[in-house]
C-alpha cells in the first residue's frame, strides 16, 4: 500500500507503507511528513507550504514553518 501526495500542480511524493495496513498519525509525522515537505522545498523553496490537516500532526507542521488553514465552520 502507498501514500500519494499531490497538488494543483501535479504529484510531489508516493510514500510506500512498508509493512502496514494503516496510516497511524505517528508514521503520518515521522516518516510521510518530512518527505513530502522535503519534495516541496524542491519544487520552489520560496513558496509558501499550505496544508489543511487534521490537530495530531499541527505540532509538527508548525515546527516545520509550514502555515496551517483552520478547519471550515
Amino acid at each position: 500500500m502507498v501514500a500519494t501526495f499531490v497538488s494543483k500542480a501535479g504529484h510531489i511524493a508516493t510514500i510506500p507503507l512498508n509493512h502496514q495496513r494503516t496510516v497511524t498519525a505517528d508514521w503520518y509525522t515521522t516518516i510521510c511528513l518530512p518527505k513530502v515537505i522535503t519534495e516541496l522545498r524542491k519544487i520552489n523553496p520560496q513558496r509558501r507550504i499550505i496544508l489543511h490537516t487534521a490537530q495530531k500532526t499541527r505540532h509538527y507542521l508548525t515546527q516545520e514553518n509550514v502555515e496551517l488553514l483552520d478547519h471550515p465552520p
